[in-house]
């Protein structure tokens, strides 16, 4: 089953939060997801769920959808609909929600595109009888099938400290980007983007994938500002002899990569000893850097 990709949603969804909607008599009480503003995102909160009760004339999945397309109340949340997207459409048959949007969705920043994935996927889980999610634009089905587990799988908090996260790393060929989940503890001290670098630079398990800086390499500061998470590396030599281009190419991406996955970061500046530098061992790390259109990445 296809899961959601790789430049997501870190810290976001409460498994708590995931359970179906109640059916009454009366009706249904069913939970739409809404995005949180900026300055609501704390404690790895990304999105939240609000109620809503639908009567058993009324069709859940239209009026989760309805739901899911207005503004909210209050100032902390806000639609996770990307700017110019609508939804045209919304159906149940067999099990399967499918969700209809317009072309705009095609050029929506792939995180906002995550991000409204897992709003709707999460949403039309709270109804009865939903087993799947599909996504369509036009007669293009984007996603198929997706699951509530679907959403869990990507960067998710697992407890009150802990999130599953995925972490980019060379394959064994030098020539790409694979990709291994694990476990992270955060806490007030250690953000997620302190964890992901620290757990990046140990290095990976899997056996097909090797590491994307030599040993010794350490974090001396991450932070967020603006959506630019700026990454200060020590103990590493931007021209280290017997490393090339390609190798300084797939060491970038492994942090812009894996740090995008989180909300709000949508680029990553890479500095050395706390200095902009012009490249890493020959690729330009100068600029704020988004996440690889040109690496081919694959799940490893």
């Amino acid at each position: 089953m296809k899961k959601l990709t790789g430049l997501f949603l870190a810290l976001a969804l409460l498994l708590t939060a995931c359970g179906g909607g109640k059916s009454s008599a009366q009706g249904t009480a069913i939970s739409v997801y809404y995005l949180r503003k900026t300055a609501y995102q704390t404690n790895g909160e990304l999105l939240t769920p609000v109620k809503l009760n639908v009567s058993s004339s009324e069709n859940a999945v239209q009026k989760a959808v309805e739901a899911r397309a207005k503004t909210p109340a209050g100032d902390k949340l806000q639609s996770p609909l990307p700017e110019g997207v609508t939804i045209m459409n919304a159906a149940l048959s067999d099990g399967t929600a499918t969700v209809s949007l317009n072309d705009a969705y095609l050029d929506a920043a792939p995180v906002d595109q995550a991000v409204l994935k897992s709003c709707l996927v999460l949403t039309l889980f709270s109804v009865p009888d939903v087993t799947g999610v599909s996504v369509c634009v036009g007669s293009e089905t984007v996603e198929a099938k997706l699951t509530a587990e679907d959403v869990i799988l990507s960067n998710t908090i697992v407890s009150a400290n802990k999130a599953q996260v995925r972490l980019y790393f060379p394959h064994n060929d030098g020539k790409t980007l694979g990709c291994e989940y694990r476990t992270i503890t955060v806490d007030e001290d250690n953000t997620a983007e302190r964890r992901i670098l620290e757990a990046l630079l140990a290095g990976p398990e899997d056996g097909g994938l090797t590491r994307a800086f030599p040993t010794g390499t350490i974090v001396s500061s991450v932070y967020t500002q603006d959506s630019v998470c700026t990454v200060s590396l020590s103990g590493l030599v931007s021209d280290q002899a017997g490393r090339t281009k390609t190798q300084g190419e797939l060491a970038a991406y492994a942090v812009v990569d894996s740090l995008t996955a989180l909300a709000g970061v949508r680029s990553v500046q890479i500095l050395i000893d706390g200095q902009q530098v012009s490249s890493l061992w020959g690729f330009d790390i100068s600029r704020p850097l988004s996440r690889s259109g040109s690496i081919a990445v694959t799940s490893g």
